[in-house]
């Protein structure tokens, strides 16, 4: 056989014993990528507006931390304690450090901006509790300075409303309640 045809089979038998290779990279590439993709198409379509993750770290109530990236909170610094699940009053207090262990945990925060008078704040509250009734990780509560009447967060999630939009609330407590957040 000549010189020439020799070497022709060769990079023939090379080219070829490189295939397997080549098409297991490529479908290990694939199952690397589709998952990557269905996942980044799946969280564009939640509700809501994202944001980036400033961590997990537990400090004590009251810490000195760095200001949040969003208002409500919607991850960050935070207590060890859980705030209670249920509905807080226009006068009560619950500290943002101590939601977003609540967040961190699963649950969905429903906050309200008081009304100028009580039988308002009262419908709304009326009106909040309705929605969440078939959620367990719920906490519905006030948020004086917001600039809407109503916002939900959940672990790096936030919506807000200008009323209450029973569909659009119900949407997002379906799609975050119950999502442990320990590890993102």
């Amino acid at each position: 056989m000549p010189k020439k045809q020799r070497s022709k089979r060769r990079r023939s038998r090379a080219t070829a014993s490189r295939v397997p290779w080549i098409l297991g990279a490529i479908g290990i590439a694939v199952l690397i990528a589709v998952p990557i993709i269905v996942e980044s198409v799946r969280a564009a379509n939640l509700p809501g507006e994202r944001f980036a993750s400033q961590g997990n770290r537990h400090v004590p109530l009251g810490a000195n931390v760095p200001a949040y990236n969003s208002d409500p909170p919607t991850s960050g610094p935070h207590t060890a304690e859980l705030a209670a699940w249920g509905t807080y009053g226009p006068d009560d207090v619950v500290e943002d450090q101590r939601l977003l262990h609540n967040m961190e945990d699963g649950g969905v925060i429903l906050w309200y901006r008081p009304a100028d008078d009580d039988d308002a704040t009262l419908d709304r509250l009326d009106d909040l509790e309705r929605i969440a009734a078939s959620y367990r990780r719920v906490v519905i509560a006030p948020r004086p300075d917001m600039p809407t009447d109503y916002a939900m967060t959940a672990w790096q999630r936030l919506q807000r409303f200008e009323t209450i939009d029973e569909e659009g609330m119900t949407a997002f407590l379906a799609a975050f309640e119950g999502i442990d957040n320990h590890v993102r």
